[in-house]
C-alpha cells in the first residue's frame, strides 16, 4: 500500500484512507482479485464446447465404490 500512497502524492502520515487512495488511483483491492479471476475463468470455460478438455474437467465427478453398487 505504501507504493500506492506515494504514487498518489500522499505521505505515510497523511489522513487519507487506503480505500480513498485505491479509488482515486482506480486500482482494484488485492483481496478481490482472486474472486474476479475465478469468476472470469468459470464464465470463459462455460462458453466453451462441451467436448473441450477444460469443460470436461470442470464437470468431472468421481464415482466411488458406493456409487458402483447402484449401477
Amino acid at each position: 500500500m505504501k507504493i500506492f500512497r506515494s504514487s498518489a502524492g500522499y505521505t505515510l502520515y497523511g489522513h487519507k484512507s487506503n480505500e480513498e487512495i485505491l479509488e482515486e488511483l482506480k486500482v482494484e483491492p488485492a483481496d478481490k482479485k482472486p474472486k474476479t479471476y475465478t469468476s472470469n475463468w468459470l464464465r470463459h470455460v462455460t462458453r466453451m464446447n462441451k467436448n473441450r478438455m477444460r469443460t470436461v474437467m470442470l464437470r468431472y465427478r468421481k464415482i466411488g465404490e458406493d456409487d458402483l453398487e447402484d449401477l
